[in-house]
């Protein structure tokens, strides 16, 4: 199953602000950010709405989650275990929702239903009500 070109785009939004913000992986917090930087899909559109700043965000991840020498990934592109089973989860609720691609939706679906990640403890920080953020995303696609 491929992605759709929204998705890809935060996947690489999230790669590049991994690099650029020196962590040795992409964890689910990039991923997130990758989704609000996006910018257009529906992840971006409801994050936005539950007022998930960039700017914020990106603060919490740099003074919350240390860089990771020491951090495993899974392959070479980075991924950590915890982001290749949110991403695989993904795949699954576009499965389940009729979908033919996976998109910005079905990912932050993904990361609202693991719940033990860190973007979802971001979210959780941020003071975002993941119950709400869940119906609007359903709501939106």
């Amino acid at each position: 199953m491929k992605y759709t070109d929204k998705a890809k785009r935060a996947l690489d939004i999230a790669k590049r602000l991994s690099k650029s913000m020196h962590y040795n992986y992409i964890g689910t917090e990039h991923v997130l950010a990758g989704l609000l930087k996006e910018g257009t899909g529906v992840a971006a559109e409801v994050l936005s709405a539950n007022g998930v700043e960039l700017s914020k965000l990106l603060q919490m991840i740099e003074e919350l989650i240390s860089t990771g020498s020491d951090t495993m990934v899974v392959e070479r592109d980075g991924f950590t275990p915890r982001t290749q089973y949110i991403l695989e989860r993904a795949e699954e609720e576009a499965v389940r929702l009729g979908f033919d691609d996976i998109g910005t939706e079905h990912i932050l679906l993904a990361i609202i239903k693991e719940g033990d990640s860190a973007a979802a403890r971001l979210l959780n920080t941020l003071g975002v009500n993941m119950q709400k953020l869940l119906t609007e995303v359903l709501g939106a696609i």
